[in-house]
């Protein structure tokens, strides 16, 4: 009888895992200690013996009288199931091996079904929960490693065991059931030694890997690994301590409140053991102080990188944002530099003190920092010179238009020491449309433009006083002769987007863009283009070589695939008078009878027709030439722009497909269809980048598009290489 309860003890740590996570269910095998009879007088008193030792041994696992009441008592009924299958089947002439497999079988599933009913309600954290939270392999595994122990301790008892006893009144049995308790304990503690060289080295792993992450990262990092060493059911930052089946140590992760990572199991798991809460203050600990170096790395960056005085950016950030601005912005993208000067600063200083001075400086750091939008850099470079690096520009005109309404804002007066004043800006503007070779020569220009303004203004050339922006003539003047160079000598190129039927997947017309790359700058936006154009007095025989370009790409494409007979071109409302383009336009439309020539006007250019220029478009229309109003729904747009002026394609602006889950979109661009197809129009939905984006069209009735998803914008090689391979086919997966 002692033997038996002191076995159950000894093997008691032996348990396994049957479940798809770490933790659940846990069961064990001292079942196996009922496969010989120690009691004649009753094989179920055996199980009486045996719960008792079931009791002991979960108290000092479990820590909880409740608890371990508890699984004695799912233990003792599975183990009476246990024995009433052995001795039924043993009775009936079985042979052992399947006996044991039925009896260790029917032991388990009265358990798990006990476990489960108790983890009713829970899920587990992949998301499985029941009989879903077993793994049937391993389940199999452990029946079968139970069922062939408690077969070989029946065959040595039975046959091995009365071979050696030479005392008639000796009794080994008692030997054997210790004998295999202690193999199954040695068993134990070496998967405990093994687990803890595994808890050993993923400390270790986390060690590296954590102080890798910052902030968010790096708390859920924590979180995450805590979890996967301890086999937590739960890892979890609060402000109480840990409770009960759960373990957890003081953190303060940076700056943040001091707080308790916390792991938890839940029921049916086993007790947290001591190596597992060293292992949870190893990793607090690393996460720790891995928090609290990158906050002092953090601190000393931004003193390194910061003005004591403004808290502004100090020189050295400006640079190294001024290289990240130039060299990581897109195609189309400019940028400008914005050279900022206090004027009569140190006559300030001489008549209020350098306290009244300081003030202004930092007065003026805070109207830049909110008078420039998000996206822009502000910095103090110097004693009283600031510079605001403006990006997401489209032409010289809007960082211009940028620049006056920063100057105006700081210029605004304020109260210094007792007296009211103004501040008397100086400031220099350079612009770059392109990716520059050198930014520092953005700096340079800006600085230079910014120093002859305020020269201009001590020599009195400005008499009002007030704080001005002055564009860099130099830089200017430098890109307007390259542009001007460009279209003197028909170096312009021109890029293709296919615009396609969805409904039918094909490929029925394409839009010319304009490029240019100049040998020394680099490539310039086409907004920039056009503008200086504009200002040069060419935008008319830009326009004519583009559409010269395009109709003569468009004849080749239409040879390569005859279906596509349209080409279209961006144009200025007021080119289409007789008195610029409008002769042109009609005879170029009729020297290509098999293509159809399309303008593409700007909805915005609109607000400004005359009844000479409605007129001038309908001329146009009688010799083919189809007009399509562009960008329809990208500012405040107008109804009579649809209904007043003459065309044939409404294209609708991709604004207003930016966000298709919204209803109030999708309803938008399906009234817009129902409209186009009320008026004939053809109706071309701009911005299309995915297969899904596609579908949404389809079910609002859209049959035209335009965007990446079909194609970017290519060369006319590419174009024709394109047609080449696939003919007219909307989607060729790139």
């Amino acid at each position: 009888m002692l033997a038996l309860i002191a076995s159950v003890i000894i093997c008691a740590p032996f348990q396994l895992h049957v479940g798809r996570r770490p933790g659940f269910p846990l069961v064990g095998v001292a079942i196996v200690m009922l496969a010989i009879q120690s009691v004649e007088a009753s094989p179920y008193l055996d199980v009486s013996i045996w719960a008792i030792g079931l009791l002991v041994s979960q108290l000092f696992a479990r820590r909880s009288l409740l608890q371990a009441m508890y699984l004695t008592g799912l233990g003792s009924t599975s183990a009476f199931a246990f024995v009433a299958v052995k001795s039924t089947l043993l009775d009936l002439g079985v042979w052992l091996l399947p006996t044991f497999l039925l009896a260790t079988t029917a032991y388990y599933l009265v358990f798990l079904l006990g476990e489960l009913v108790r983890q009713r309600g829970r899920t587990t954290t992949d998301e499985r929960s029941g009989v879903g939270a077993l793994s049937l392999p391993k389940l199999g595994g452990v029946v079968l490693i139970v069922s062939v122990l408690a077969t070989i301790l029946t065959l040595v008892d039975a046959s091995v065991i009365p071979w050696l006893e030479r005392d008639p009144l000796a009794d080994l049995t008692p030997f054997v059931i210790l004998l295999a308790a202690s193999l199954m304990y040695i068993l134990a503690q070496r998967r405990r030694y093994l687990g803890n060289e595994a808890r050993m080295s993923a400390v270790v792993d986390a060690a590296v890997e954590l102080p890798r992450h910052t902030g968010d990262e790096l708390a859920e990092g924590l979180r995450e690994r805590t979890r996967a060493i301890v086999q937590a059911s739960d890892v979890e930052f609060r402000d109480r301590p840990p409770g009960k089946k759960e373990i957890g140590v003081p953190i303060t992760l940076g700056s943040g409140p001091a707080q308790y990572l916390v792991a938890s199991r839940g029921p049916g798991q086993a007790t947290f053991a001591r190596e597992d809460e060293r292992a949870v203050a190893a990793l607090a600990h690393v996460a720790s102080e891995a928090a609290r170096i990158q906050t002092e790395v953090d601190l000393l960056e931004r003193r390194a990188n910061s003005d004591a005085l403004t808290g502004l950016p100090n020189y050295g950030a400006f640079q190294k944002a001024l290289i990240d601005a130039n060299e990581n912005r897109p195609y189309r993208e400019g940028i400008a530099l914005l050279f900022i000067d206090l004027d009569n600063f140190k006559k300030l200083n001489d008549n209020f003190g350098h306290r009244a001075g300081d003030e202004l400086l930092r007065a003026v750091a805070d109207r830049l920092q909110g008078a420039a939008g998000g996206g822009d850099f502000v910095s103090r470079v110097g004693g009283d010179e600031f510079v605001v690096i403006l990006t997401d520009l489209l032409s010289l005109e809007q960082a211009k238009e940028t620049s006056d309404r920063i100057i105006e804002a700081v210029s605004q007066p304020l109260a210094l020491e007792g007296h009211d004043m103004r501040p008397v800006l100086s400031a220099g503007l350079a612009f770059s449309n392109h990716r520059e070779l050198d930014a520092q020569t953005l700096v340079e220009d800006a600085d230079r433009t910014m120093l002859q303004a305020k020269r201009s203004r001590r020599q009195g050339a400005s008499s009002s006083g007030a704080s001005s922006v002055s564009i860099s003539s130099h830089r200017s003047s430098r890109t307007n002769e390259i542009v001007a160079r460009a279209i003197r000598d028909n170096r312009l190129m021109l890029a293709f987007q296919p615009i396609v039927n969805i409904t039918d997947g094909r490929v029925w017309a394409h839009e010319a863009l304009v490029r240019y790359v100049d040998p020394e700058l680099g490539p310039i936006s086409p907004p920039s283009l056009v503008a200086r154009a504009k200002s040069l007095g060419m935008m008319n025989e830009l326009t004519k070589q583009i559409i010269t370009k395009a109709l003569d790409a468009a004849e080749e494409f239409h040879r390569l695939a005859p279906a596509i007979r349209c080409m279209t071109v961006n144009l200025e409302l007021g080119q289409i008078s007789d008195s610029e383009l409008g002769p042109f336009l009609r005879e170029s439309a009729r020297a290509h009878p098999d293509l159809t020539l399309c303008i593409e006007l700007n909805e915005r250019s609109l607000r400004s027709v005359t009844d000479e220029l409605r007129r001038d478009a309908l001329l146009l229309q009688k010799a083919g030439v189809s007009i399509a109003l562009d960008d329809y729904g990208s500012d405040d747009s107008s109804v009579g722009a649809l209904v007043h002026f003459p065309m044939n394609i409404l294209k609708i602006d991709k604004s207003l497909i930016d966000d298709l889950d919204d209803l109030r979109q999708r309803e938008v661009v399906k009234s817009l269809q129902g409209f186009g197809d009320n008026l004939s129009y053809t109706t071309v939905v701009e911005g299309i980048e995915s297969a899904a984006m596609v579908d949404i069209m389809i079910e609002l009735g859209v049959r035209n598009a335009q965007g990446y998803y079909f194609g970017r914008p290519i060369s006319r090689a590419q174009s024709s290489e394109r047609l080449r391979r696939w003919g007219d086919q909307a989607s060729i997966g790139g």
